[in-house]
């Protein structure tokens, strides 16, 4: 490019097309300087205004860094058994959730903590009446329970009690049957023998001997029975 104000010195056609050549890759420079100029300008409106950067910083964000790679290596879990229950207490304060939530190992300070202890203690106050309602329902299950039970025990009595007395009704029954069999031949044998006898007499001839009905003699009563009979 030539200087303002000054004609350019006759050259060769090589040299011609040397500056051409020059000429469009310096526009080319030129161009992509503009381009990164506008994108660097853009930049430095959208970062806020006095940010320096240093290595201390940079050996911080190394420190934080290594810090949130230590919090997320997992650790062996503590189991607790209390009874039938098993709780998993976890030895090192757990990463905050995707939610928000903080984790309850956190220290808080100011209102955060006055607010967490507040609900600590309404949750504990919730739990003392859940656990003493538990409680009471399984009293009253188990009185339920042992009712029934009572109940089942006065049932299975009074089964048994049933059966011995349906045992001693068969009994009875057997025996009454035995002795009506025996009155029944009893009385069959007496009919017959009554019957043949009835045949018996029956079958005899009848007969009147007028000898054997003649009167007998009144004996004479003594004279002095006489006189004083007068």
């Amino acid at each position: 490019m030539g200087v303002v104000g000054s004609l350019p010195a006759p050259s060769s056609p090589s040299t011609s097309n040397n500056t051409t050549e020059m000429s469009h890759e310096e526009s080319v420079d030129e161009c992509s300087y503009s381009v990164m100029t506008v994108h660097e300008q853009d930049g430095h409106k959208n970062l806020p205004p006095k940010v320096h950067v240093s290595d201390d910083d940079n050996d911080d964000d190394d420190d934080n860094k290594s810090d949130c790679d230590n919090c997320f290596i997992a650790k062996p879990a503590v189991v607790l058994k209390y009874g039938p229950i098993k709780v998993t207490v976890r030895p090192s304060a757990a990463p905050t959730l995707a939610t928000g939530r903080r984790s309850k190992f956190v220290k808080l300070e100011g209102d955060a903590a006055i607010k967490r202890e507040l609900r600590r203690k309404r949750n504990r106050e919730a739990a003392k009446k859940l656990k003493a309602k538990r409680e009471f329902i399984e009293r009253q299950l188990e009185k339920e329970i042992s009712e029934l039970e009572c109940k089942e025990q006065d049932l299975l009595l009074t089964v048994k009690n049933l059966e011995l007395y349906k045992e001693q009704l068969e009994a009875q029954y057997r025996q009454i049957i035995s002795l009506q069999a025996q009155l029944s031949q009893r009385a069959m044998s007496a009919l017959k023998h009554v019957e043949r006898n009835r045949q018996l007499y029956q079958s005899m001839p009848v007969r009147h001997n007028n000898e054997h009905l003649k009167q007998e003699p009144r004996p004479s009563s003594p004279q002095w029975q006489l006189l004083f009979s007068i």
